[in-house]
């Protein structure tokens, strides 16, 4: 019993966490499918379009399940969503048990993050993923050419590499 006693109390090495892990990006293919259709007056129509993304993040690892596509002020090369239509957005999310993860939203030629994409960036937190479609989002469902870019606190939004975006298919083997 005093033996027990002693490891129990016993001065334990310090723990030294290694380097956190990179943040990754999982998608559901079924989210994929769903962002053309809540996209696809603006590819048709050929105008900046935005959507969200609904899931979970622990701001390293963030799954995107459905999408939702806000009211919006669309233009040729703007989008602006308003505060009580963002807040419909939120509604919804937190009504499904969910979390607003993340925007996507189209350019007319080259996918990149602008500065007015960080300036109008209505969530910003670490985990919070943003992907930028080129064309207008013509390629989707494919996610060819997009830039997809993660927010983390002191840096802003950083580029998210491919090997860090996981797509599950609906059916797995």
């Amino acid at each position: 019993m005093l033996n027990a006693l002693k490891r129990l109390f016993a001065k334990k090495p310090r723990y030294k966490p290694g380097p956190p892990p990179p943040p990754r990006l999982v998608i559901s293919q079924g989210c994929i499918d769903a962002l053309a259709a809540c996209l696809a007056p603006e590819i048709r129509d050929g105008q900046e379009g935005i959507a969200y993304l609904l899931g979970q993040s622990d701001g390293t690892t963030t799954v995107a399940l459905a999408s939702i596509r806000p009211e919006a002020q669309v233009t040729r090369s703007s989008f602006v969503v308003s505060a009580s239509a963002m807040a419909k957005v939120v509604r919804a999310a937190v009504d499904r048990g969910l979390q607003v993860v993340g925007q996507i939203h189209t350019h007319p030629g080259d996918a990149y993050h602008s500065g007015g994409d960080d300036d109008g960036a209505r969530i910003a937190f670490t985990g919070y993923v943003s992907i930028v479609l080129p064309d207008y989002g013509r390629h989707l469902p494919a996610l060819t050419r997009s830039a997809t870019y993660v927010f983390q606190a002191g840096k802003g939004f950083v580029p998210l590499g491919a090997s860090n975006i996981v797509i599950v298919p609906g059916r797995v083997a």
